[in-house]
């Protein structure tokens, strides 16, 4: 009697907890819970599904469908891209973690129109040695991949200046709607969103050429930039997350959290 009292109990916690972790990722996230999408889930328990129309690409494309689902999703990804037709927002590449004062670094830059690099503060607001090369590495494995890119529109900081730069080399378009969300003025924040929104809507993406967006970590949580999020927020560094443009909305399938996930499979397939 004490042990089954003792499992009710358990499992009453148990489920207390998992409401508690659904409505922290929500308010992290700042999105809702979103309904299913035909083409990728992400949901809370970290299990992947995968949609027939992902699976006949897939065997189209003569892939072995006998693996995990969750690296099916990833390859199908990675096809895609190889394709085009898609906005890609890459998180910069490395640079010091300035944590207590990058913003006003950041501010300052931009403000004066400075370039940091010629400055005794350019480590706080560009790239690493480590962040530059790293961002070369992209670049190298898209050539690789032959992997179209029609523009590059980048944030107006160093660090993602430098990453669009040394990956893609060239920068088509600053944009300050792209500046990380704690650099921003509280009474803007609710505007640049929508701004930044109607601005890539604007953009032609191309069927065999993709769009780079060079950025930072919670741009993709700008208010009202993004209708439909089927992934969480948080990217490391040089990671990036797959945007698509249907019906005059941004809708967010997927994201490739760690750049080297990506790299791996595009020399793989």
């Amino acid at each position: 009697m004490k042990l089954k009292k003792l499992f009710i109990i358990s499992f009453f916690f148990i489920l207390v907890f998992a409401l508690i972790a659904v409505l922290s990722l929500k308010k992290i996230t700042g999105y809702q819970i979103s309904k299913t999408p035909k083409e990728t889930i992400y949901n809370l328990s970290s299990k992947y599904l995968i949609s027939s129309e992902m699976m006949e690409y897939l065997k189209n494309k003569k892939i072995d469908v006998n693996l995990p689902t969750k690296q099916l999703i990833e390859i199908y990804w990675v096809e895609r891209i190889k394709e085009g037709g898609l906005i890609l927002l890459f998180r910069h590449a490395e640079r010091e973690k300035w944590n207590n004062s990058v913003e006003g670094f950041d501010t300052y830059e931009l403000k004066k129109k400075l370039n940091p690099r010629e400055l005794t503060w350019a480590r706080a607001t560009c790239l690493t040695r480590k962040g530059i090369e790293e961002s070369k590495l992209i670049g190298e494995s898209f050539k690789y991949a032959k992997i179209k890119i029609s523009k590059v529109i980048s944030s107006p900081s160093c660090r993602a200046k430098e990453t669009a730069f040394y990956a893609f080399g060239k920068i088509n378009t600053i944009h300050h709607g792209l500046l990380h969300y704690t650099a921003i003025h509280y009474l803007d924040r609710k505007k640049i969103g929508k701004t930044l929104k109607k601005f890539i809507l604007s953009q032609e993406v191309r069927q065999d050429e993709n769009i780079i967006l060079s950025a930072h970590n919670r741009v993709i949580s700008h208010d009202g930039f993004i209708d439909k999020m089927y992934t969480t927020e948080n990217l490391q560094e040089s990671g990036f997350f797959i945007i698509e443009k249907k019906n005059n909305e941004l809708i967010v399938p997927y994201k490739f959290e760690k750049i080297k996930d990506f790299l791996i499979l595009l020399y793989r397939y």
